[in-house]
């Protein structure tokens, strides 16, 4: 039964019955499917010529390797080819040690392998390949790394590249920094730019309208000269004055005297 081969020591239930099994028999087909423009591009060019090709963004400039067809960030078509690595910068990696069936051929995987993230030189993506150094205490993120091709003739896949190997003589670098930054910001004084470009368009499209001369205002009095321009309020008599302009009033005579004057 190939891979499939039964190795159970026991070969009965506890209480004596044989242990079944059910196959499900074993087949084999061969497939394949169609790679598109893009991918087809970007193998061909791995398998005959040994370079990496991207794609790029006319917006943001950005340069997709794996290539794509559309922008993930500004939603563009993207046609423009440009080639980057074969150099890079390492990402990320995992050292693998725990066998598992390869799913492109049905064999066992060979471990130890270390998979990893590269960054090539002039991409903004990451591709995902094989590092030939399975030792994790030597490999570092920020490492710089090198390409190196398989021997013709190379198979129309990622393979075409064995392996990608460890630059010594050269520093590391600071995959910390966000560098994907500098994108929006470039998109950003794109898109400035243009509304400039656009404004002084239309400044200069439209004649410049005369300002019509305003008539010049009146100038209002100064306060002081307004308040000086009044009359002088009447002064009124004082008080006392007024009482003694008033007629003194009679004196009346002593009931006494009005009295003696009856009796006569």
């Amino acid at each position: 039964m190939g891979l499939y081969t039964d190795k159970r020591k026991t070969t009965t239930t506890p209480d004596g019955y044989e242990l079944l099994m059910h196959e499900s028999g074993h087949i084999e087909y061969d497939f394949g499917w169609h790679m598109g423009p893009y991918w087809s591009k970007y193998l061909a060019e791995m398998r005959d010529n040994k370079r990496f090709m991207g794609t790029r963004c006319s917006e943001c400039e950005n340069v997709y390797v794996p290539p794509r067809a559309v922008c993930g960030r500004c939603y563009k078509p993207m046609n423009e080819w440009v080639e980057v690595g074969p150099e890079g910068t390492l990402q990320g990696f995992t050292v693998v040690r725990f066998p598992y069936f390869d799913p492109n051929n049905g064999e066992l995987m060979k471990v130890p392998f270390t998979g990893m993230w590269v960054t090539l030189d002039g991409a903004y993506t990451r591709m995902m390949h094989f590092c030939n150094e399975v030792d994790e205490h030597k490999l570092e993120v920020g490492m710089r790394v090198r390409a190196v091709w398989a021997k013709e003739p190379r198979p129309t896949s990622i393979h075409a590249v064995e392996y990608f190997e460890i630059i010594k003589d050269q520093p590391m670098v600071d995959v910390l920094a966000d560098t994907r930054a500098a994108a929006p910001a470039k998109k950003k004084a794109k898109k400035k730019a243009k509304k400039k470009a656009a404004a002084k368009k239309k400044a200069a499209a439209k004649p410049a309208k005369k300002k019509a001369a305003k008539k010049p205002a009146k100038k209002k009095a100064p306060a002081r000269k307004k308040a000086a321009t009044k009359k002088p309020a009447k002064k009124k008599a004082p008080a006392r004055k007024k009482a003694a302009a008033k007629k003194p009033a009679k004196k009346k005579a002593p009931a006494r005297k009005k009295a003696a004057a009856k009796k006569r």
